[in-house]
């Protein structure tokens, strides 16, 4: 999938200095933050439905007689066991309900686009976001990437990697050394320095410029965990060659074209088994604030396919203890209005959950008729908490900010929803 031909500064990206800084005396050791190096041997794969996916026609769609302007325009699949009703186009993901864990009563406050995705992305609101280029709160997987180093020590994948531009992903006050590794980026993969001229570690550290190690912050240095020789020359590389998978394989997530949902979340898959943390994936399209059930049509199909693909596969591995799946937007959608859409709805956001060692084939919490949470009601917070839960994060965890401040990563007091 990608020839793996980086630029000076992706090789600082990526985690190459730890061995340039030890040519100026420096170690990993030195940057080390009490607490941060024993968490889980886990993951998260973030999919977010970008646009704010309609409740209703995805994995709420209501359970009792509801006037028709509240009901699920294509209808719904109901199972009993679970109590789990996805909205009828979901034909492949209802073969999977046993191991969903469905949200219903998750909410919060902020119906525009740009705050409601910072809001659900970091835990935090931020009333500002409409006004600045600037997160004010650091992303989820920030926060992970924080915690591991910005790429695994054996082989050093990146930590965290995004697959398309979601509000509110960046690192904010922890610093630019903690936001995502962007494979699709062309700045960070120009041709400038090929893979065969380092044959060795030491020819390696011939191309890493001093002057930049020598300017990067302390804050930055300490996460570029010095795997640049094993990402140019070793394993990491084939963890985005999506294209050494088998056919069988490949087949589950449907089209594995370049850039489509099924291929998106086979790498995802690659990543994960390799050792990233944290993986974001936008798939986006779902603002239907006009006639719902024909962009349903074309919408859902490809995704359907390509979450259940990736339910099974994990599964298949062995994986599924390991990975925590999150599918979600950034607020749901009213009953039908009067151009056959639905307009923005914070007060319930679908979502639902797979995997992370965590009991499956679930509803949790309810809402009324209004689609308001009822029982047992939940928000942003309390995903960042159950994230802290899955990867073992304690609660108490700070980090010094830019200012040198410390604050904790977990601002509030966020209850695990799972």
């Amino acid at each position: 999938m990608l020839d793996f031909i980086f630029n000076r500064r992706n090789f600082l990206r990526v985690g190459g200095i730890s061995a340039a800084m030890s040519s100026i005396g420096l170690s990993d050791k030195a940057f080390a933050q009490e607490g941060f190096d024993a968490y889980e041997d886990k993951a998260v794969v973030w999919l977010w439905l970008g646009g704010g996916p309609t409740q209703f026609e995805t994995f709420h769609a209501p359970t009792d007689t509801v006037p028709t302007e509240w009901q699920p325009v294509n209808g719904s699949i109901y199972d009993a066991k679970t109590n789990i009703n996805l909205g009828a186009d979901w034909t492949e993901l209802a073969k999977h309900t046993s191991k969903m864990n469905v949200v219903n009563s998750f909410s919060h406050r902020d119906s525009s686009h740009r705050q409601g995705t910072h809001f659900m992305m970091t835990g935090q609101y931020n009333p500002e976001r409409t006004t600045t280029s600037m997160a004010k709160y650091p992303s989820f997987g920030s926060i992970v990437s924080a915690c591991y180093g910005a790429n695994n020590e054996e082989n050093g994948v990146p930590t965290y990697v995004k697959q398309g531009k979601i509000e509110g992903d960046e690192g904010a006050w922890l610093g630019g050394a903690y936001k995502p590794f962007d494979p699709s980026n062309k700045d960070n993969l120009t041709p400038r320095v090929e893979l065969d001229r380092f044959s060795t570690r030491k020819d390696l550290l011939k191309g890493l410029d001093a002057a930049a190690v020598a300017s990067r912050s302390a804050n930055s240095v300490d996460f570029y965990k010095g795997q640049a020789y094993d990402v140019i020359l070793g394993s990491a590389k084939d963890a985005f060659a999506v294209e050494k998978e088998n056919e069988k394989t490949k087949a589950l997530y449907g089209s594995t074209k370049a850039k489509d949902i099924g291929e998106q979340l086979l790498l995802a898959r690659r990543l994960v088994e390799y050792g990233t943390r944290f993986v974001t994936l936008h798939y986006g399209g779902w603002d239907m604030h006009s006639n719902v059930s024909n962009a349903l049509k074309t919408r859902v199909p490809p995704v359907d396919k390509a979450i259940a693909g990736f339910m099974q596969d994990v599964c298949d591995r062995g994986l599924d203890d390991k990975v925590l799946l999150v599918v979600t937007g950034e607020f749901g959608r009213t009953k039908i209005n009067a151009n056959a859409g639905r307009d923005h709805w914070p007060s319930i956001t679908p979502m639902f959950m797979f995997g992370g060692e965590y009991p499956t084939g679930r509803t949790i919490g309810e809402a009324d008729r209004s689609y308001s949470p009822t029982e047992r009601p939940v928000g942003p917070l309390d995903l960042q908490a159950t994230l802290f839960d899955h990867f073992g994060i304690d609660k108490g965890t700070q980090r010094v900010d830019n200012s040198g401040r410390p604050r904790y990563l977990l601002e509030g007091e966020g209850k695990v929803i799972l």
